[in-house]
């Protein structure tokens, strides 16, 4: 005997729906080719990062960040104990990472793509 729901489906297909839409995540990875440096031209670079959930993993240290945004751009905005970390990110996976240090105050910004 197959149980069926309100709307005419399984259980079976709707627990396995709410099971699959709770998922998380599958990590993304940044590669930056611009790098600018407060008001100086940008110049080329190869910088890349993670994003893990709640994390941007980079090679010198990992950021808890909190995430929010649109159908356009997603936004992870975190703090570190030296500086205010900002990564945004279109749908299309352009890609924008800024660094405002507070020793100066200094500003790094990175341009490239997230996949």
């Amino acid at each position: 005997m197959r149980v069926m729901n309100a709307s005419g489906g399984s259980i079976f297909k709707a627990v396995i729906g709410l099971a699959l839409s709770a998922a998380p995540a599958l990590a993304e990875t940044c590669d930056f080719t611009q790098e600018c440096f407060e008001a100086e031209a940008c110049s080329e670079t190869s910088f890349g990062m993670e994003i893990d959930g709640d994390q941007l993993i980079m090679d010198a240290e990992t950021i808890m960040v909190s995430t929010s945004g649109f159908e356009t751009a997603r936004i992870s905005v975190g703090s570190s104990s030296s500086a205010v970390h900002v990564l945004t990110r279109q749908t299309g996976g352009e890609a924008r990472y800024s660094t405002h240090i507070f020793d100066g105050p200094l500003m790094v910004s990175y341009l490239g793509s997230c996949s």
